[in-house]
Order: structure tokens, then C-alpha cells, then sequence
């Protein structure tokens, strides 16, 4: 299992347009593709950065790399990066 963590802080004004996306389409587009075991979205309890951070649990890096190359997750990123004013993206394999 990898994990796809993206962390962004939402730009002015748009706190509610990001958690509208980030918990509807974007959850619809990741949890239907196939790999994808696992979508959260958490929100910061404490000041600073980062403000959200979501994480995908796909099965193996071709899965991920087929959703990441894909028309649709460029659609809901282009969308994403219209309600951020920061944003980074890792990518984590678990060791234990």
C-alpha cells in the first residue's frame, strides 16, 4: 500500500468551496477509482500550516500513477487549486 498525502491551506474566502470539493467530488473521483482503498480529509485543530490534509491509500504505485496521469484527476485538481493558497504533495510507502 502507498499513501498519496496532499497538504494546503485554503485561500481567502474559500474554506467552504474547499471542503465542499474535498468531500464531494473529490472523494467521489478517488473512492471510484480502482487501487484506491482509502480517502480522509482532516482538518488542523492547532494554528499554522497545514489546514487540510488529505490522504489516499492506493493498493500499489501503477494504481496510483494510472489515477494521477488520468483526464479526471486533472479536471478535480484544476478545481482543488482554485480554492488553495499553498499546497504539497508526498507520497509515502509504510515501513512498519
Amino acid at each position: 500500500m502507498v499513501y498519496y498525502t496532499v497538504r494546503c491551506d485554503p485561500a481567502p474566502g474559500k474554506v467552504e468551496e474547499l471542503d465542499r470539493l474535498l468531500t464531494g467530488a473529490g472523494k467521489q473521483f478517488w473512492t471510484s477509482q480502482a487501487g484506491v482503498a482509502e480517502y480522509h480529509v482532516y482538518g488542523d485543530k492547532l494554528l499554522g500550516w497545514p489546514e487540510r490534509t488529505i490522504t489516499i491509500g492506493v493498493r500499489d504505485m501503477a494504481s496510483l500513477q494510472k489515477v494521477l496521469d488520468s483526464e479526471g484527476r486533472q479536471r478535480v485538481r484544476k478545481e482543488f487549486l482554485g480554492y488553495v493558497s499553498r499546497t504539497e504533495a508526498q507520497i509515502q510507502e509504510l515501513i512498519v
